[in-house]
Formats: C-alpha cells, structure tokens, sequence
C-alpha cells in the first residue's frame, strides 16, 4: 500500500512537494490526480471550465500582455507556455464570448496538463512551463486580458512595419 495515498489533499502536498498553493486547482476536484502526477514527475490534468476557463495567446505577444496586465495592477493568475501558445485560466465566465484575433477561448473540459509550479520559465516539462506560477487565488479577468492583449498586439504589428 502506498502511504501517500491515505493522506487528505493538504497533507499529500506538504509531504510530497512542500507547502503549495492548491486554492486555484481545488475546485477542479483534481488535487489528489495532479498531485499523484507531480510526484511520479509527469504532468497533472484538470478541466478547463470548473475552476477556471482558459484563453489561449499566441506566444509572440504573451509576454508583452503580461507585462501590461502588471502594469495595468490588474489581478493575474496563472499563465502556461504550451507547444500551441499561451495559456492564460481567468475568472470563471469572464472571457465567455472571446473574440479576438489569433487567440482562443478553450472549450469547457478541454484537459490542461499542467507541470508542477517549480517548472517556472526556463524549467520546461513536456514542454511547458510557467510564465506567472499558480502562487495565489488570482486569477486574470477576462476584459482585462482582452484590453492587454489588444495593446500588445497593437505594438507587435506597430514594431513590424
């Protein structure tokens, strides 16, 4: 019998990894999963849709749309480098009807894998990595994010010509 496995959610992550932020993920219902996937060091997934949704940036600009988000002081969750783009989880319903150019809103119980929060920028696992850590409750607002992405965008195409 494994141990680990008997512990509660809390107890699993502090004997495992250390104390984590699980605030973000525990509405999934996905914790003891995620957390038997990081110890075994692969990635965890949870559904899109639950705790949060997802909108997906292109890599080129996600960066910039974080540091405006920042410079905005608006709330910023967690954001994930994927092979396909930037993955942004916000407020539940907040980005319902995304609509802009080059980016995506995931569909609900789209599975997201998700590293560990040590496999933070340039820590890659199964070539993804954390640009902001799930370090908080915060999560990005939808409009925020749409106003940040279209500034960054702005500026991209304005350094292009």
């Amino acid at each position: 019998m494994n141990p680990t496995l008997t512990h509660t959610d809390a107890d699993l992550s502090d004997l495992i990894l250390g104390p984590l932020e699980l605030g973000w993920l525990r509405p999934t219902g996905r914790v003891p999963d995620v957390l038997l996937a990081w110890e075994n060091g692969a990635l965890g997934e949870a559904p899109a849709g639950l705790a949060w949704d997802v909108v997906r940036l292109p890599a080129g600009v996600a960066y910039e749309t974080v540091r405006r988000l920042r410079t905005a002081r608006a709330p910023l969750g967690p954001v994930l480098a994927t092979p396909l783009g930037v993955d942004f989880l916000v407020a539940p319903g907040s980005a319902d009807g995304w609509n802009a150019p080059g980016s995506a809103r995931l569909p609900d119980r789209t599975l997201v894998l998700l590293p560990h929060p040590d496999y933070f920028e340039p820590r890659h696992l199964g070539n993804r990595s954390w640009i902001v850590r799930p370090a908080t409750g915060a999560l990005t607002e939808g409009p925020a994010l749409r106003d940040a992405y279209a500034l960054a965008s702005a500026t991209a195409q304005e350094a292009a010509r």
